[in-house]
């Protein structure tokens, strides 16, 4: 996986943010941190962050319906998104698609499983991004 990635997590639960921001800065990365999904595009224009792992269920805001205002926003700067949740698998992978997020990672305790799947997906979306734009140029 690139090291160095500046990924930002937007999670209500200050605990949860600050073992994810532990365990992806100890791989190498930058972790910001925001307790809150309201003000999330203002930073995510701010800061362009490579990836931002989004809680499902915040107040105000849930974190698939920011995806949604994300993947519209046409904005230049397109982030890697991945929703993060308690909920049931069949529903996270469902929500995932709908909204348009790059994947899923269930929550868990076990910060070596989240460690793995994050780099997982990140790693699939980055090459499969590369395709896209070799293809476009080549096309």
């Amino acid at each position: 996986m690139t090291k160095n990635l500046k990924i930002m997590l937007v999670d209500d639960d200050a605990l949860s943010l600050e073992v994810l921001a532990a365990a992806l800065e100890s791989l190498g990365h930058d972790a910001i941190k925001r307790e809150q999904a309201l003000g999330t595009m203002l930073a995510i224009r701010r800061e362009k962050p490579d990836v931002v792992l989004l809680d499902v269920h915040m107040p105000g805001l849930s974190g698939d319906a920011l995806t949604k205002l994300i993947v519209s926003s046409k904005d230049s700067h397109e982030p890697i998104i991945l929703l993060h949740s308690a909920t049931e698998r069949a529903e996270l992978a469902r929500l995932s698609a709908s909204c348009g997020a790059a994947g899923w990672i269930e929550k868990s305790s076990n910060p070596s499983e989240f460690l793995r799947r994050f780099s997982q997906l990140v790693d699939d979306t980055m090459a499969q991004r590369k395709r896209k734009k070799n293809q476009a140029k080549a096309g």
